[in-house]
């Protein structure tokens, strides 16, 4: 008997036993608080509760309680699931502090989201060949430089439509109008009734008219609700 508390797996396992079920109601409660509350965290902290801290506690448990070598395949696929959903809650942490609680007005609420969705999108990538590099041991810099290659090639073929989409996103982030802008182009004037990444929709008297932004960053237009003012539409 005295040997099962000598071992260090012992501790182990009633650590993760009791501190696991406590740690779970804490976060719920706390979930709870930032969903009645509408709160940005609300989604890093569900990360965190439904995903991170089970496999987290499963991983110790592996490793210290049962003293399965990290080189075995079960281990490492608990490793890379981890450091998976680590990433994740890092770049939605990150997402929640510095954007999801933005001012309006300020240049964090201005970056459009395909912009955010483009560099998630590359950090997560990065992030996974870099787990697999560590974890598995896995040679990533020839599929780096594949890719690199692909993307230079993918370029240059398509270089125009490419910076037509550049120059459109560009003009988002810059924002010369909002939803409810009464502006004119030289194809006609409308209300914006909405925005995205590829165009945006005028509210005219001929009926909607889409725009590529692509278009409008290559031309110049009036933003008639700048300064504020009252505009009509005219139904024929």
């Amino acid at each position: 008997m005295s040997d099962i508390f000598d071992s260090a797996w012992f501790y182990w396992a009633i650590g993760i036993a009791v501190g696991l079920p406590l740690s779970l109601v804490l976060l719920t409660e706390w979930q709870h608080t930032l969903q009645r509350r509408k709160s940005f965290l609300l989604r890093p902290v569900t990360i965190l509760r439904n995903y991170l801290l089970p496999l987290g506690a499963l991983l110790l448990l592996m490793l210290e309680a049962n003293q399965i070598p990290p080189e075995a395949t079960s281990v490492r696929v608990v490793s890379t699931l981890v450091a998976f959903v680590v990433l994740v809650l890092m770049l939605s942490g990150i997402k929640a502090a510095l954007f999801q609680s933005a001012p309006d007005g300020s240049w964090r609420q201005r970056i459009p989201s395909i912009f955010l969705d483009v560099l998630r999108f590359v950090l997560i990538a990065v992030g996974l060949a870099m787990i697999f590099a560590y974890i598995w041991g896995a040679n990533v810099k020839g599929l780096f430089t594949a890719l690199g290659v692909t993307s230079i090639v993918v370029g240059l073929t398509l270089q125009n439509s490419v910076g037509q989409i550049i120059s459109g996103l560009l003009m988002l982030f810059e924002q010369p109008f909002r939803l409810g802008d009464w502006i004119q182009t030289p194809q006609a004037k409308g209300k914006v009734v909405e925005v995205n990444w590829r165009s945006i929709h005028l509210e005219t008297s001929d009926g909607l008219q889409i725009t590529p932004n692509s278009v409008l960053a290559a031309a110049s237009f009036t933003n008639l609700s700048r300064p504020a003012g009252e505009h009509s539409l005219t139904v024929t």
